[in-house]
């Protein structure tokens, strides 16, 4: 069963980065933010309670799922979907799997775990790919203003798995993942008044809404339902190690529906993120 599930998995989240451009046609950015995330989160929250969970989880467990959701779903959503908007679709998984690498050195000062030598290294290439992908937006007479917009992403969501550890968050998985994507809207709906002015919908747009209901029944629902029983299958290392293969197919497919040029400066930081998560997450 695991060997079906990882493939579901690796194409759902790595076609997201093209499909998420995509979308823009006839959504924008945080608009589409708000209609993903609530449909998403009521599905799995549906999922769960055909399964036999409680709908609501224990009353001790609200504020782990809001806090994690904040930086699992919401800050990391919003940094996302911004650095598609502005950095591109095939650079964007680049950058955003830097997460397990934050995560490693997030758990020093959280979790107090020691800073070793791997932990050190992974760092070091993670940063290196961050610059090669800054350096050619300098090149390109552009601030880094995507670069930075996705890694913040990635830092949020490194921040929302140190925190889950430590919090050893207890309940039904699929229950608790709805509630922290239906909380995460909210800082999802602040940002989206700031810039409500500036929100628009297209009907006619018909790729772009074949890619919104993309985005919510396949990379949001399917992708999460199919992720949780990954996880109980699997051991938790060798389970996050799976997801090297996403930026590979994120970028690739990037490349091909998006028609966005690849420079050898890419590969080469796309090759270092691949070779900085494997050292984040190597068995000590």
């Amino acid at each position: 069963m695991t060997r079906f599930l990882l493939p579901c998995v690796w194409i759902a989240w790595g076609l997201a980065y093209p499909l998420m451009s995509w979308s823009l046609e006839a959504v924008d950015l945080f608009s589409s933010r708000l209609i993903i995330m609530p449909i998403s989160g009521a599905i799995l929250l549906a999922l769960g309670v055909l399964n036999g969970a409680a709908a609501l989880p224990d009353r001790r467990l609200w504020g782990q799922i809001a806090l994690t959701g904040l930086f699992n779903m919401g800050l990391f959503q919003i940094f996302l979907i911004a650095g598609v908007a502005t950095l591109g679709p095939s650079r964007t998984p680049i950058i955003v799997y830097t997460m397990p690498t934050w995560s490693a050195l997030l758990a020093v000062f959280v979790l107090k775990e020691p800073i070793t030598l791997r932990i050190a290294l992974s760092l070091a290439l993670s940063l290196g790919a961050v610059g090669l992908v800054i350096s050619q937006e300098t090149a390109a007479q552009s601030a880094p203003v995507g670069t930075l917009l996705t890694l913040l992403a990635a830092i949020s969501f490194g921040i929302g798995t140190v925190l889950t550890k430590r919090m050893a968050v207890a309940g039904d998985t699929t229950i608790n993942a709805a509630w922290q994507i239906l909380l995460g809207t909210a800082p999802v709906l602040v940002v989206w008044l700031v810039f409500a002015r500036d929100a628009y919908f297209h009907a006619d747009q018909v790729r772009g809404l074949l890619a919104l209901a993309w985005l919510i029944l396949v990379s949001n629902v399917l992708a999460y339902a199919c992720w949780f029983r990954i996880i109980r299958a699997l051991p938790a290392a060798v389970a996050s190690l799976t997801t090297l293969v996403v930026p590979c197919v994120g970028f690739g497919s990037s490349a091909l529906l998006t028609a966005t040029p690849i420079t050898w400066l890419d590969v080469v930081a796309l090759a270092l993120i691949i070779a900085a998560v494997t050292l984040a997450l190597a068995r000590t």
